[in-house]
């Protein structure tokens, strides 16, 4: 094989290194970018609902100043009928008592229900808090193994970039401007093999007379279809 196109090779190879490491490096952050939109999401669910327990502690409120009211009347209602006189003025302080048991009992119903749904509510709040404690932990775990992992791809980057180097610098320039351009227009891959005629970098035919010149392997040829550099392996 040719001694250029063997450097070309090896170059490529060192190359799909660097750009498998660049790829998984740039894949790290959206892991962390998906947990942490989960989290938003979680803590807007829980704000909401959040939301809907202060509107029924207010509604609250408003009931116990009501029952508070209906408590009153009834004791004065009690109170009067210790000291009516007459027959009429009885049954009149009668009927607001009543009056007043009904609202009280009306009242400590809709408080009831208001307190049911305020627990049901904070169970959903209590669910929730729990989530994003989960998923916080996770997340935290997440970010230090990701951390471990940039670090070691940058380390095992510097040493490829290290060995690129030499090897970029033992290819002919003319040739290595040819190579870089074709691996910068395929995304990482500039250099090819050919199985049976057919380029594995664009999976078209070789023209003939181009295919034996390649299996010569005496110079470096280029696919006429997506210009990659192509090689034949070796048996």
């Amino acid at each position: 094989m040719d001694t250029m196109l063997e450097r070309l090779i090896n170059l490529q190879k060192t190359d799909e290194k660097i750009v498998a490491l660049q790829r998984e490096e740039e894949t790290i952050p959206l892991e962390l970018t998906k947990q942490e939109k989960e989290i938003v999401i979680l803590e807007g669910q829980r704000d909401e609902v959040t939301s809907g327990l202060d509107e029924l502690s207010k509604k609250e409120t408003e009931l116990e100043i009501q029952l508070q009211e209906a408590r009153d009347q009834m004791r004065r209602s009690q109170s009067r009928m210790l000291i009516v006189k007459t027959q009429r003025e009885h049954r009149a302080v009668q009927r607001e008592g009543e009056i007043a048991r009904k609202r009280r009992g009306e009242l400590d119903g809709e408080m009831k229900e208001l307190v049911e749904q305020s627990l049901g509510i904070q169970e959903k709040v209590d669910e929730l808090d729990q989530e994003i404690q989960i998923k916080t932990g996770d997340l935290k775990k997440t970010r230090a193994k990701a951390n471990k992992k940039l670090k070691s791809i940058a380390g095992d980057r510097g040493e490829l970039e290290k060995n690129r180097e030499v090897e970029a610098g033992l290819v002919d320039p003319e040739l290595m401007e040819r190579y870089q351009k074709v691996f910068i227009r395929h995304r990482g891959q500039g250099v090819v093999n050919v199985t049976g005629g057919v380029c594995s970098g664009c999976f078209m035919t070789i023209p003939p007379q181009l295919y034996n010149q390649v299996l010569a392997q005496g110079n470096v040829h280029q696919c006429p279809n997506c210009s990659r550099i192509i090689y034949v392996e070796e048996n």
